[in-house]
């Protein structure tokens, strides 16, 4: 398939706004020049055939139209779904709104697994539905704790696996007992490529499963973060009916279609970072100030064990390397660290040996 055609109007939705902490405090060091390891960005990039895609594409100005059938079919392909069972849009905001408010009546709860984004509710507030957290139990999901909250009007669950900033991800028995339940659940699989094996083959088996994919991880692409469920295609009819899916912009069909020519290549950047992640992982169990938890994600979770987080985000960002504080999360006292290249890693362990001292 040749290069297809996505324009990003929220492009950052759900990278994860800083913290007045994981902002910058780089004193000695430009921003431009910084380590960013704090928003989970792909460290490689886009495809360089979405680049050269786009600089050849003469049709920007025309209105979105009809999403072709060929991107369909590559992106089915790319999971091992149907076309019929994919629903797609420019941004991961926008698509979660819109399955919000498909899966559920104004004035309804939705019971979501914490820690989640901001951005899940807001969504869920834009879609008119309160929240209701169900806490994981030892950073685990388990269905029980979204079970005692059903009710009539609280009968959608969603969650994150691999889980921001947890990087964990979600046991399939536990989803099933979910789903078996009679709930619809929402599971935002944003991460899946980093993962052994998503919770996709599901959708074949239980029509009110639904899982949100993107581009915008594994192809480098959160400039233009084409984001699309999979769902059964009664599903994704029901959403076609309100939102047709005829408003992906030309730059997203070109980055998501020249992405998938290049697939072979993005997946092996993906399996140079699942190994790097265990690199780092085994890297900062050596140092004396923070304890790592093992993430199934492009990211790695460090719980702080000496010193202050917000102090530790501060002098990392004066030696120029920016990581987050999880204190949006419900997580205080830790930190949460991108996983970026060996030379990357090998930059924020001399940088965090350099500031222990300090601390």
């Amino acid at each position: 398939m040749g290069p297809v055609n996505h324009e990003s109007p929220r492009a950052d939705e759900l990278v994860r706004p800083p913290s007045r902490s994981s902002v910058n405090p780089l004193a000695a060091v430009p921003a431009e020049n910084a380590l960013r390891l704090h928003r989970n960005e792909n460290p490689y990039g886009c495809s360089l055939l979405v680049q050269e895609s786009l600089s050849i594409h003469d049709g920007f100005a025309q209105r979105p139209g009809p999403i072709p059938q060929a991107l369909l079919q590559a992106v089915g392909r790319h999971i091992g779904r149907p076309a019929s069972d994919l629903y797609l849009t420019n941004t991961p905001f926008e698509l979660l709104e819109r399955v919000l408010r498909v899966c559920a009546e104004p004035g309804d709860s939705v019971i979501a697994y914490t820690p989640h984004t901001p951005q899940f509710t807001q969504a869920a507030r834009n879609a008119g539905l309160s929240v209701l957290a169900a806490p994981r139990v030892g950073g685990k999901v388990t269905a029980t704790q979204a079970l005692r909250l059903r009710s009539a009007t609280a009968n959608t669950i969603f969650l994150g696996t691999p889980n921001d900033p947890t990087g964990d991800v979600a046991s399939p028995l536990e989803v099933l007992t979910l789903l078996r339940s009679g709930a619809t659940v929402i599971v935002d699989e944003m991460y899946a490529e980093f993962t052994e094996k998503g919770l996709g083959i599901l959708v074949g088996e239980f029509p009110s499963f639904i899982s949100l994919r993107s581009f915008a991880p594994w192809a480098g692409l959160w400039g233009i973060p084409v984001s699309y469920a999979v769902a059964a295609h009664e599903t994704v009819a029901r959403i076609d009916d309100v939102w047709p899916q005829a408003g992906l912009t030309a730059a997203s069909r070109i980055a998501a279609g020249a992405s998938l020519d290049d697939a072979a290549l993005l997946l092996n950047r993906v399996k140079h970072m699942r190994l790097e992640r265990a690199r780092l992982y085994r890297r900062l169990r050596k140092l004396n100030f923070v304890q790592p938890v093992p993430s199934h994600g492009p990211f790695m979770l460090c719980e702080v064990t000496r010193g202050e987080p917000e102090r530790i985000v501060e002098l990392m960002g004066e030696e120029g390397v920016l990581i987050h504080w999880c204190e949006e999360d419900g997580l205080s006292t830790h930190l949460r660290i991108s996983v970026g290249t060996p030379q990357h890693t090998d930059m924020l362990m001399t940088v965090m040996c350099r500031i222990a001292v300090r601390l």
